[in-house]
């Protein structure tokens, strides 16, 4: 159940069809992470995954409900930030419905795939002013009678790779062969862990077990203190424990930088099945209301916001997306996934990323350059920005081993080569040009020299000709004038 929200809507960017194969929305997925105000802006994502028809969409519903009264978003940019210390009614009227991701009670699958709510809130981080963006991801209900124990993985999987905080939301208890799953995670890390180039953080971020309808508050109080204890219980390797659940159990702890556990309460038989439930507050369980209202806080307060990393590095929202088309066309297939190739793909979507910033710092260097004289001085140019990006290559933190890091390197230098080629062709066009405008100029201005010359020595001549003229005329005058004083000294 969910009407339509004012500000939002999920969008299914992973679907799964009847042959179990994954169809990848790349146009919404560009929409939403590719957006100006966000593109650029470190992320969070919390994902939640878990069983069929555990209320995941329910509990992300109480999740917005507590963004939109605490930060802004992309659709609601003006909203004011209510206080985090004093705003108690974020949970909304007690009649009020919820808005946004769809769900129901019932038997019926409402989520399939995965879904990103399509309005990304803002954060300014305190003390650095580091402006983040959040997204919210649902995802399909697994373990129940059509999804098989691959599409399990599958979606388990996924949800891990995408998330920087994953809520395991669970049923009463955490069950062994729900455990199974993490293995995923735990092999991913071992993967990391031989990487030549060793890092001290594990390569997924935060793991949260939310146990609903949990049933032992005498042992384990509710919220997130019983619940670690209870979790640490859990994770406590036992000798009649199988091989592998004792491998998860030594190995989870490697995988995740954080990871704790929440205890819900039941949340009253009105809101667990009445066909007609809208999700408001006043049916809960007082308990559980307020249990819930703790934990969706204890999650999405500011100083619990976990940004997503790879290797150690917070990934920009325009390199998350690059991140997960990577993962997602990985599971286009219903083949069994190997850990290995979401690895590799892993290390070729990191260090494709990183060429992508060391050639933005190459073209930026050798585009500052705005008055080049000649080839030598265009070769100059591209040999120290070619060093800079080939040192920023160097310096950052990669994944992978030294083959690793030999091929990409190449294919930077490659990249780096035909950038140059071309830019050192235009730049030689341009000083072509340029000469040729100078050579013209020249010619222009010796032409109207030479026709300056040409009518000062016009002018000369016509002035030294007039001059002669008025001479022959005065000494013709002269003579007439000697003539006629013979004739009359003659008569005389």
């Amino acid at each position: 159940m969910s009407d339509l929200h004012p500000y939002g809507m999920p969008i299914t960017i992973l679907k799964l069809d009847d042959s179990k194969e994954a169809m990848v929305n790349t146009t919404d997925l560009e929409k939403i992470l590719l957006n100006e105000e966000i593109k650029d802006r470190k992320v969070m994502v919390l994902s939640l995954i878990g069983a069929f028809r555990g209320g995941k969409s329910f509990l992300l519903d109480y999740f917005l409900r507590f963004m939109y009264a605490h930060y802004p978003s992309l659709n609601n940019p003006k909203q004011v930030a209510g206080s985090f210390d004093n705003n108690q009614n974020w949970m909304g009227d007690a009649n009020e419905p919820l808005l946004g991701f769809s769900w129901s009670s019932g038997t019926t699958r409402v989520t399939t795939g995965i879904n990103m709510w399509n309005d990304v809130f803002l954060h300014t981080m305190d003390g650095t002013g580091e402006k983040i963006a959040i997204i919210l991801i649902d995802t399909q209900g697994l373990f129940d009678n059509v999804t098989t124990q691959n599409d399990n993985s599958r979606i388990f999987g996924l949800g891990t790779l995408v998330s920087s905080v994953q809520i395991l939301n669970l049923n009463k208890f955490i069950q062994e062969d729900q455990l199974q799953y993490l293995r995923y995670a735990t092999e991913f890390a071992t993967f990391t862990a031989l990487d030549s180039k060793k890092t001290t953080e594990r390569p997924f971020q935060k793991l949260t077990f939310l146990i609903r309808d949990w049933g032992n508050p005498d042992e384990f109080e509710f919220g997130l203190t019983g619940g670690n204890y209870f979790l640490k219980d859990v994770l406590k390797v036992q000798k009649d424990h199988k091989p592998e659940l004792q491998e998860v159990r030594q190995s989870i702890s490697k995988s995740y930088d954080q990871i704790n556990c929440c205890l819900l309460p039941y949340p009253g038989i009105e809101v667990a099945s009445a066909k007609n439930y809208d999700g408001s507050c006043a049916k809960m369980d007082p308990l559980f209301k307020k249990e819930l209202k703790s934990f969706v806080e204890q999650i999405l307060l500011p100083k619990n916001l976990v940004l997503k990393k790879i290797n150690a590095v917070e990934l920009t929202c325009s390199e998350y997306k690059t991140h997960i088309e990577t993962y997602f066309k990985l599971f286009q297939s219903n083949d069994i996934l190997k850990v290995q190739n979401v690895y590799d793909a892993t290390i070729d979507s990191s260090m494709n990323i990183l060429i992508e910033k060391c050639i933005n710092e190459y073209n930026a260097r050798i585009s500052n350059e705005k008055e080049l004289m000649d080839e030598r001085h265009i070769s100059v140019i591209h040999e120290g920005s070619k060093i800079v990006a080939l040192d920023m290559f160097k310096n950052a933190k990669k994944m992978g081993t030294q083959e690793h890091e030999q091929k990409f390197g190449d294919k930077l230098k490659e990249q780096i080569g035909k950038i140059f080629e071309e830019w050192k062709q235009y730049q030689l066009n341009i000083i072509k040009k340029n000469q040729e405008k100078l050579e013209a100029e020249s010619a222009k201005r010796q032409a109207e020299a030479d026709a300056k010359k040409a009518e000062k020595e016009r002018i000369k001549a016509e002035e030294a000709e007039k001059v002669a003229k008025v001479q022959a005329e005065q000494a013709e005058k002269a003579k007439l004038e000697e003539t006629k004083k013979a004739e009359e000294a003659l008569k005389a």
